[in-house]
């Protein structure tokens, strides 16, 4: 192992907890003394009766920073509810280690975990898109490329190239968190970094750190926190000797003159900054949280200045510049931790006046939380701040001016929410902030992240798609919900992301929480964009994490005060039956039943036997139950873990009627997460620890670590992929892991893939086929089995015979299936003799099917036959078929239907609603061009309509057309064309044109597409609507070929019939007409020799009412009709 800190291994010390930032307002009501800490539950008590009376939606309130706090370390106290110390972490890691040079090599070369990222990602719906927070830069003053960052759960980066790539440097180390680096400006191989998170607690400080190898490995120096609440911050090196540096402390100002081997506190109480005077080190200045010190003598021993400086702050910054060593400038918040004001020094630090500045830079009220100040390198006049955003004076802070918005994340100067560093080198301005490190040459003109590569995000919970390990969804501290698709990521909502989860029938669907289950986001395109949200259920204010989870069918349940499913986007109340002592904390789906679920209520388990109707009392644990997790192959075995580094990890066998302990082997750590892998033969159990992950089978008596190249950092979440044979970790700074798992084949085993054709997530057009893939997951050769499987609820069934070997593929076709035009359900279930495992037979999933157009044909939109297809992204669809009865949109160009966005009123706010052509082959037409009516009543560059078309059914989509095009769209702008035109894609209509007006588009350059679609995109903003859009007379016109007009001369009448019609096909002459049902039986079959020369009677009295199709068929092609018998 490498990069090993061994000397922290022998230190005998009492090491510093995680206590809540002392400065917070609410924990000066928290009792505490010298040798007694206060209990977790303590400062949540103190925390709720602080925010009793107060707003903590408020954005910047400083209610968020605890929440993440008490989450994370609610599952690290001992059963008094004391915070685990690092000495006991220290001890947990010795006994992993142990466990690791003992274990069996062959599990060890199973465990290979790599990282996933996010190592960057696109934004395609986040307000306030960002990556992961950081604490501190500091740039190398021997080399200006070469950068470090420290991060509050993510340790220390490093990187050689100025910000473009990062490397970690503290990986195997027990997770730390870094506040302050300092570099030997004689030797850069020499590096020490202040531990723990300054701002927040997310980890231990274990003091100062050092390497003498370019943070290769690291060791302690002389400086050791005996005070358990002791936090380490910012740190600086003497100019000229590198032996002497300073730290602040919550504990004091601490000096040491011989690098490190021995440290004084020259300086009592919690310090929260220093600084050297430029050119003068002898010169210091610390700040307390309501105190100004200076120093003459190196910082030996300090003297309190008051003049100028208020009476009373919450907290104080401070920052010098090389520009005008004279000058000190201090950032005072209020006791409130609001804006106070900037006091500003021009004789080094003695006196100081306050600025004439009096507008409110902080825009919120969290300065305990972060603060930060940044005087420019070049001119002593320029300052910056930030809390909530940066502001900027170019005045000595008399007047400022907001540089950015942390609401606007495509904005030059963007960037995330929450400073917590500003600092010049050089001349460059870095910031760092809850969203990552951001850097700007040009004095803030822009901003340039440079957190790509730096894996340091903090997830709560992660999501695995079932058919693929390469599709996640997670939900991030502060930096909102991801989407892994395509190996990119994708950051497709805000705030603090939490659970999420993945549709197990349609793996581009995810769905994410944000705290406290406030709002749910998803996207139907794997995160390619925001699809739309959904509120809380009415009177609901779920946990911080609020449990979130599909079962196999595809319904969403989420857990609130009680058990809620989404149903036709709102959420309904399934438990109205059972009351719960509070919010639930979990819920479990048996993966086998989803009629069997379980309920997590604090310390209390639950079961339901009907689908969450009703819920009966189970099993009482000690602490809070984190985790529950069903046996996927026998569902009477449960496993459960609960909160605490002593809590349980048990394990039933009767369904939960008794409990025996299951945690043999663990380290005192933390127990987050247990997973069970499905299919196979030893039931593998997985545990995310705050330690990493730990391995267990039903040949083992104990766990043992399972963590070949994982950091040792909290793993928050853990899924697995069956299929892929993947294991995939969140972690608490470092980001999503993932990791092969063993594989044992049974002897007979088989499974049933998907749907192979058609496409479950893309626009088929005219389907005439269905095939299934499944694949022999055995040891035994498969010689045959039956399939079963249902279409919009019609039965049917296909039994297989062959040779399928082991570990191969067949794809299983189902003849003459015509599916009807819009959504079909599709279930599927295989079934074999002495299948060992069952639960991977079952299938359900949707297609979407749409019909073909013909050439010439104008749809008017009159009758339920010329219906198109429509889809959202939102609550509700907006398009609409009927008679238009707007106050300014009435018209219609023939008959007395049209399709609108609302036909009588004003359309929705906060929708993207889709109408869609049907499929056209436009290979067989000269000089083919589109052509409709149309009338609009939007929003001035607010609101928008354009036209796009797909060539590959739907998977992607492109803008048709662009302004400049004759008798087309009206508007170019676009987002950067200003602010009122945020949604504009460059190329749309918007505005008002209220008289019914022919627009037409050449097609000339898509002739050699044979499946195009066209598709409306309608799309309003969040305020301010009118009455829309309203579309008549659609067309695709032009000359056909031969064999086309011939396809298109074909009718069938009367459709709907009653069992008699006829079949006119003029000049084609078929070979043969068959007819199936919608489940691709044959009910009639007609060869030429019983046809009419122009036209036949058929008859379909025989046969049950519904819907059938006419494949009529000869040498040249075919074509297929629908026929509705009632």
């Amino acid at each position: 192992m490498k990069k090993i800190l061994l000397v922290l291994i022998i230190i005998q010390c009492s090491f510093a907890f995680a206590q809540f930032n002392s400065t917070a307002p609410w924990m000066d009501t928290v009792q505490n003394s010298d040798d007694k800490e206060a209990t977790i539950d303590e400062i949540k008590t103190a925390f709720e009766a602080y925010w009793q009376d107060k707003n903590h939606e408020a954005r910047g309130s400083g209610y968020k920073p605890f929440m993440r706090w008490e989450t994370h370390w609610r599952n690290k106290v001992d059963e008094n509810g004391n915070l685990m110390t690092p000495a006991q972490m220290w001890e947990a890691w010795n006994q992993k280690r142990e466990r690791l040079l003992s274990r069996n090599e062959v599990l060890n070369d199973l465990s290979n975990w790599q990282p996933l990222g996010p190592f960057n990602h696109i934004n395609t719906g986040s307000w306030s898109s960002g990556q992961g927070r950081v604490n501190v830069v500091v740039v190398d003053p021997n080399n200006a490329n070469t950068v470090y960052i420290g991060a509050p759960a993510g340790g220390i980066w490093k990187s050689t190239d100025a910000g473009q790539n990062w490397t970690p440097l503290s990986d195997y180390l027990p997770q730390i968190g870094v506040s302050g680096i300092a570099i030997d400006h004689t030797n850069s191989d020499i590096i020490y970094i202040a531990t723990g998170d300054k701002d927040a607690s997310d980890t231990y400080s274990i003091g100062v750190l050092k390497s003498i190898d370019g943070g290769q490995t690291w060791n302690t120096t002389g400086l050791t926190f005996n005070n358990t609440s002791t936090v380490a911050a910012d740190m600086f090196m003497h100019p000229n000797d590198p032996l002497t540096l300073w730290v602040a402390t919550s504990a004091g100002l601490f000096k040491t003159s011989n690098g490190g081997i021995t440290w004084t506190n020259n300086l009592n109480g919690n310090v929260k900054d220093l600084k050297l005077k430029p050119g003068n080190p002898n010169i210091v200045y610390a700040v307390t949280n309501n105190r100004f010190y200076r120093s003459t003598n190196g910082g030996n021993s300090f003297t309190m200045i008051t003049s100028g400086m208020p009476a009373n702050s919450g907290r104080l910054i401070i920052d010098v510049t090389p520009a005008n060593p004279e000058y000190v400038y201090v950032l005072s918040a209020r006791t409130n931790w609001s804006h106070q004001g900037l006091y500003k020094s021009t004789n080094s630090g003695i006196n100081f006046s306050m600025t004439q500045n009096t507008v409110d830079i902080f825009e919120a009220n969290q300065a305990w939380f972060d603060l930060a100040l940044a005087v420019s390198d070049t001119n002593p006049e320029e300052v910056y701040t930030g809390v909530l955003n940066i502001w900027k004076s170019s005045d000595g802070g008399n007047n400022f001016t907001k540089i950015n918005s942390w609401s606007n994340p495509f904005q030059a100067t963007y960037t995330h929410a929450d400073i917590h560093f500003l600092r010049f080198y050089n001349g460059i301005l870095y910031c760092g902030s809850d969203g990552g490190v951001y850097v700007s040459d040009n004095n803030a003109s822009s901003f340039t992240d440079l957190t790509a590569t730096a894996q340091i995000g903090q997830f709560y919970r992660i999501s695995v798609s079932k058919q693929s390990s390469s599709k996640i969804a997670g939900g991030l501290q502060d930096n909102g919900g991801y989407a892994f698709s395509n190996n990119q990521w994708k950051n497709f909502y805000g705030a603090d992301g939490m659970e999420t989860a993945i549709d197990p029938n349609n793996s581009d669907r995810y769905f994410g929480f944000i705290q406290n289950g406030g709002g749910l986001y998803f996207t139907n395109n794997a995160g390619a964009s925001l699809s739309g949200s959904i509120g809380a259920p009415e009177g609901e204010n779920g946990n911080w994490i609020t449990p979130l989870v599909f079962n196999a069918a595809g319904e969403l349940f989420a857990g609130y005060s009680s058990l809620y499913k989404l149903i036709n986007g709102s959420w309904q109340n399934v438990s109205i039956n059972t009351s719960f002592n509070g919010n639930i904390e979990r819920i479990v789906v048996d993966p086998s039943n989803d009629d069997i679920m379980y309920i997590a209520d604090g310390q209390d388990l639950y079961k339901s036997i009907n689908r969450g109707v009703t819920f009966e009392y189970v099993f009482t644990f000690q602490s809070t139950i984190t985790s529950v997790e069903v046996n996927v192959n026998d569902n009477n075995i449960i496993y459960v873990t609960a909160s605490g580094i002593n809590g349980v990890v048990s394990k039933s066998i009767n369904g939960g009627l008794s409990f025996f302990n299951f945690a043999q082997g663990l380290p005192s750590i933390g127990r987050n997460v247990i997973r069970h892998q499905p299919n196979h033969p030893l039931n593998p159990v997985y545990l995310g620890t705050s330690l990493g992950v730990y391995y267990r089978d039903d040949s083992m008596n104990s766990w043992t670590p399972y963590d070949t190249n994982l950091p040792n950092v909290a793993v928050t979440d853990l899924e697995i992929n069956v299929l892929d044979e993947k294991i995939v970790a969140s972690t608490y700074g470092r980001g999503v892991w993932m990791s092969p798992i063993p594989s044992q084949l049974a002897d007979n085993e088989i499974a049933l893939l998907g749907i192979e054709n058609p496409s479950t997530s893309n626009i088929n057009c005219s389907t005439d086929s269905l095939s299934f893939l499944v694949k022999n997951t055995g040891l035994s050769t498969i010689t045959d089995f039956t399939l079963n499987y249902s279409i919009n609820g019609a039965e049917a069934s296909y039994s297989w015979s062959g040779n399928l070997p082991s570990l191969t593929n067949s794809t299983i076709e189902i003849p003459n299936i015509t599916l009807i035009r819009g959504t079909s359900t599709i279930q599927a279930n295989v079934v074999m003799a002495n299948d060992a495992f069952s639960n991977n037979n079952i299938i359900n999933s949707q297609i979407l099917n749409n019909d073909n157009g013909q050439v010439g044909e104008v749809n008017t939109f009159e009758t339920q036959e010329s219906e198109l297809l429509t889809n959202y992204e939102g609550v509700e669809n907006s398009w609409q078929r009927g008679v238009p009865s707007g106050i300014i949109l009435n018209q219609t160009s023939s008959g007395s239907s049209v399709y609108g966005t609302n036909l009588n009123g004003n359309y929705l706010n906060n929708t993207k609603a889709f109408l869609y052509s049907q499929c056209y082959d436009l290979t067989q037409i000269t000089n083919p061009v589109m052509r409709f009516k149309m009338a609009f009543d939007l929003e001035l560059n607010w609101d928008v309509l354009y036209l796009e078309y797909s060539t590959d059914f739907g998977e992607n989509w492109s803008v048709l057309g662009t302004a400049n095009d004759i008798n087309w769209y009206n508007s170019n702008r676009n987002p950067q064309s200003g602010g009122d035109c945020e949604i504009c894609p460059g190329a749309q209509w918007t505005g008002t044109n209220a008289t019914l007006s022919e627009y037409s588009y050449q097609l000339n350059a898509m002739t050699n597409e044979s499946n195009i679609i066209f598709r409306f995109v309608f799309h309003s903003d969040y305020v301010i609507t009118q009455e829309g859009v309203i579309i008549d007379d659609f067309v695709i016109d032009g000359t056909l070929s031969n064999q086309e007009f011939a396809f298109n001369s074909i009718a069938v009448f009367p459709n709907p019939t009653k069992g008699l019609f006829t079949l006119s096909y003029g000049n084609f002459k078929p070979q043969q007409i068959e007819i199936y049902d919608v489940t691709g039986k044959k009910v009639l079959l007609v060869d030429n020799t019983k046809l009419r020369e122009n036209q036949t009677e058929l008859n379909l009295s025989a046969v049950s009412n519904g819907i059938y199709f006419i494949k009529i068929s000869n040498e040249n092609g075919q074509t297929v009709k629908r026929i509705i018998k009632n």
